[in-house]
């Protein structure tokens, strides 16, 4: 018996349209009765779940960060977090003022985004970052300045290519900049930047640690390339038919797509 589903958001659980349906909602909220402990696992932060968790109230915890952080909404409180050094985020955010990105840094699950004194998220940003998190953003003319106030770790960095940028190339300049960081992307206008062996696996792996519960006995669902950690972790790796075809190299099974309520039919099959 599986015990804990680590599902991805994004092309996973979410539609395109970022909605989950009612039948998923249902399948979930039955098969977390029975015990299965419901884990989200995202690029986002705990403080931008709020549309997931009024669809799903019975969820208690969230792998966030690509796995920089697990947070306990009973508790109000991280269970885990594994960050970037303050001095590291500092060097990073000096470092990309040269790459043509729009730079953001992530403290305390609160996201610090290029714009302006008046809080306002350049206009680029706007246009790329996913609706529903746009709350969360708080816009800083020198983004590195802003964060050298608060004297916190850094949770993760998340850049955006500029206009004709090429990812691939700001990736590797980052790489070979920072080799003590992980520098991953989970779609074309994105760059992920964690501490070095942070992924969605090691903190799958350590959230079952802390639950007692056997690693064989989770379940993962994904569909790019920042989930296949999760997939090699979990006893079961599941892929979306949407999936891009390097997640589908790791995959057990692969189920119907995000539009098509793929996690809902399979664990309605898992779960019988």
């Amino acid at each position: 018996m599986y015990r804990v589903l680590a599902c991805d958001l994004d092309g996973t659980l979410l539609r395109d349209d970022k909605t989950i349906s009612e039948e998923t909602k249902s399948e979930l909220k039955r098969i977390s009765d029975m015990g299965v402990i419901i884990l989200p696992s995202t690029g986002r932060t705990h403080r931008e779940l709020v549309s997931l968790r009024n669809d799903l109230p019975f969820l208690r915890y969230a792998l966030c960060c690509n796995g920089g952080s697990v947070f306990d909404y009973q508790e109000d409180r991280y269970i885990y977090e594994d960050t970037i050094p303050y001095e590291t985020a500092l060097e990073v955010l000096e470092f990309v003022r040269t790459l043509p990105v729009y730079e953001t840094v992530v403290v305390n699950g609160e996201r610090i985004a290029k714009g302006d004194e008046n809080d306002e998220i350049c206009d680029y940003i706007r246009k790329v970052a996913v609706k529903g998190i746009l709350f969360n953003f708080k816009g800083a003319h020198d983004v590195k300045e802003a964060f050298a106030k608060r004297h916190q770790d850094a949770q993760k960095l998340l850049l955006y290519p500029g206009e004709g940028a090429d990812r691939d190339e700001i990736m590797n300049a980052l790489r070979s900049s920072f080799p003590q960081l992980e520098i991953t992307s989970s779609g074309p206008k994105y760059v992920e930047v964690n501490i070095k062996g942070v992924d969605k696996g090691k903190a799958l792996k350590v959230f079952c640690g802390l639950m007692e519960i056997p690693i064989e006995e989770s379940i993962a669902f994904g569909d790019a390339e920042n989930d296949i950690s999760m997939l090699e972790a979990a006893g079961k790796a599941i892929v979306m038919e949407n999936g891009t075809p390097e997640a589908k190299k790791h995959a057990d099974v692969i189920c119907a797509s995000n539009n098509d309520d793929g996690v809902r039919k399979m664990a309605e099959e898992l779960w019988k």
